[in-house]
């Protein structure tokens, strides 16, 4: 915002309407951005983290689950039905939390797939039976160690996977910053994604996948100041 060095930005990954778990929010991430000089930082919080609803100190429960009381609580207002999330974010860590972006798997897909996919380094093979796959079934998830480029469903099979990782969701939180880097480089090093209204076209096509606070001219203007910085 206006006149801040800093801006904290809240990521959040749902599964969307209609999939296991829609509204559990099992990925969040506070990006944390220092406008003077470009260098960004990301913090995880764990999905499974015990927490009180600030407006609401009796009911206690996952983290993962406050997004969705706020629906619950204002199903006709969606950006108050944020402000719950937002609140316990910033209890939790102090942090002001100045923008939110709440992605749905669908949407990943859609902005991996339309930046033409990003490059990544696995750090060991992932051998996972047990991927949820359609109507609550299970499938193989397989990636070697080593250098790929990632199409958008494999991304998201890559950010999710969690049974095959020895540091479990620590393992998880990482792949996830790595592609949240590898995303914004790839956006912000493109001058076409600098432009407002390609920045326009790309929120269109993301459409009910997506709800964010942040204007696409605000994304222009934060692209351009932090397109050379790098994670802290």
């Amino acid at each position: 915002k206006s006149g801040k060095e800093r801006i904290n930005i809240l990521l959040a990954g749902i599964a969307g309407k209609g999939k296991p778990g829609q509204y559990l929010t099992d990925t969040l991430i506070i990006v944390s951005a220092n406008i003077k000089t470009g260098r960004v930082s990301m913090l995880s919080i764990p999905r499974d983290l015990y927490t009180q609803i600030p407006e609401n100190i009796r009911v206690g429960t996952k983290i993962n689950s406050v997004y969705q009381y706020g629906l619950r609580a204002y199903p006709d207002n969606p950006a108050r039905a944020v402000q719950p999330l937002l609140d316990t974010v910033k209890n939790i860590t102090s942090l002001p939390i100045d923008y939110y972006a709440i992605l749905n798997f669908d949407g990943f897909e859609k902005i991996i797939d339309t930046i033409g996919g990003i490059h990544i380094t696995n750090e060991r093979d992932i051998y996972d039976a047990r991927y949820p796959g359609p109507n609550y079934s299970y499938e193989t998830f397989e990636l070697k160690n080593g250098f790929h480029l990632l199409d958008g469903h494999t991304a998201l099979k890559y950010a999710r996977e969690r049974h095959d990782d020895p540091e479990g969701d620590f393992g998880r939180a990482k792949r996830q910053q790595q592609i949240i880097q590898v995303t914004k480089n790839r956006i912000f090093s493109a001058a076409t994604f600098l432009d407002v209204f390609a920045l326009n076209t790309l929120l269109d096509t993301l459409g009910e996948n997506i709800q964010t606070n942040i204007a696409p001219e605000e994304i222009g203007d934060r692209g351009q100041q932090l397109s050379l910085g790098h994670a802290a």
